[in-house]
């Protein structure tokens, strides 16, 4: 009985270790289940921080990637505007050298005929200057010359004025022969005077040609040829001359 009880007893002790030793190994797989559970809960947490750090790097880069982005598109226009403006400069400065090219060929076209103008005005100044002394008529001539006489050293002036009251003294003559001419009627005397008015027409054309050469080639003339080709009253030939001078003597008359 005793024998009985005490395999009881162990028994009973067996069962109480099983059951103890169960109970520790169901609490500590208890407590196993809850660290593997709060390492799960905190690797889950690290992983939520993780992957809320990478959203925010992300977001980050994405908004870097943007300004980036955006400055590239800034830097574009900017270069894009510069280069429209050195083009529009350059086409300015092109044209603005055109210009000044054309301006300068249109300058000097000016100046090559205001050379040409200059030069034909002086030819043509020149050959009115001569022609105006060729052509003048006599009492401007002879006005022109009177009023030079002054100024010219005694002299010349003698001589000049000399010749100058010759021309008077024959064209003088000239109109009472031609008085004379008109009132005669007897064709011996007529033909007398004829021939003395032609030596006198001749002589007053002799004398006034030489005065023309006179102011013509004399250099301290100057002033009367210029008043001549500036101012004075043209003859076409000398035959006009002689009518002018013609017409004076007979209206005096």
């Amino acid at each position: 009985m005793e024998a009985i009880l005490v395999v009881v007893a162990l028994a009973g002790a067996a069962c109480a270790a099983v059951a103890a030793v169960a109970a520790w190994r169901r609490a500590a797989e208890a407590e196993e289940r809850a660290q593997r559970e709060a390492a799960a809960r905190e690797a889950e947490a690290r992983a939520r921080v993780e992957a809320e750090e990478r959203a925010q790097r992300e977001a980050a880069a994405r908004e870097a990637e943007a300004r980036a982005r955006q400055e590239a598109e800034a830097w574009a226009q900017k270069a894009e505007a510069d280069r429209d403006r050195a083009q529009a400069r350059a086409r300015q400065e092109a044209e603005a050298r055109k210009a000044e090219a054309q301006a300068r060929q249109e300058a000097e076209r000016r100046a090559r005929d205001a050379s040409r103008r200059a030069g034909r005005l002086a030819a043509d100044l020149s050959e009115s200057r001569v022609d105006a002394v060729q052509h003048a008529d006599e009492p401007t001539l002879v006005g022109v010359l009177r009023k030079a006489v002054p100024s010219m050293d005694p002299e010349r002036a003698g001589r000049l004025n000399n010749q100058i009251e010759t021309l008077a003294r024959l064209r003088a003559s000239e109109a009472q022969l031609l008085s004379e001419l008109k009132a005669t009627a007897d064709e011996a005397a007529r033909s007398q005077l004829q021939r003395k008015l032609e030596k006198i027409q001749f002589d007053a054309e002799a004398l006034l040609k030489r005065l023309r050469h006179i102011v013509q080639e004399d250099p301290s003339l100057q002033a009367v040829r210029l008043s001549l080709a500036w101012g004075v009253r043209v003859s076409t030939s000398s035959k006009t001359n002689n009518k002018t001078n013609n017409k004076k003597t007979d209206n005096k008359e």
